[in-house]
């Protein structure tokens, strides 16, 4: 008797878990920099493709280490750089436009000016690494190339 109503107590923990879950992936993260910004399906277009500067897209997901590690050397670089912006697309609630752009592992990394991709590169950069990458992106000569073509 006592083993059913635990079973039943536990059961609705997790219906009620389930059903907060949804809202729980549409809210906006916080970030310490007001240069990034959390796209989606719906607002890549906006935030991405008619962007009027070069811009970064970190593909990531919470549960990714090294997506953690790699965050705050990007969002540093770009404040730093300021020639281009840097959205956040999580792979977990955007699968499409993971599929869309081919985003196989993680952390990957997408450099697009013009709303086209330009560069890419796939895990960890140092920050001397991801200066070189923006540089690749927006079209310096003196950039090294430090990152891998798309």
């Amino acid at each position: 008797m006592l083993g059913a109503r635990l079973l039943q107590r536990c059961a609705g923990t997790l219906r009620a878990r389930a059903a907060a879950a949804p809202a729980a992936l549409t809210t906006r993260r916080p970030y310490a920099s007001k240069a990034v910004v959390e796209a989606t399906d719906v607002t890549f277009e906006k935030e991405v493709l008619k962007a009027p500067r070069p811009t970064l897209v970190d593909f990531y997901a919470d549960w990714c280490r090294p997506c953690r590690m790699l965050a705050p050397l990007l969002e540093k670089a770009v404040e730093g750089d300021g020639r281009v912006g840097l959205v956040k697309v999580n792979v977990d609630e955007n699968q499409t436009l993971a599929a869309d752009y081919g985003v196989m592992a993680l952390p990957t990394v997408v450099g697009f000016r013009g709303g086209k991709p330009v560069a890419a590169f796939v895990g960890m950069r140092t920050a001397p690494g991801i200066a070189d990458f923006i540089g690749e992106v927006v079209g310096d000569a003196g950039g090294s190339g430090g990152g891998g073509q798309a």
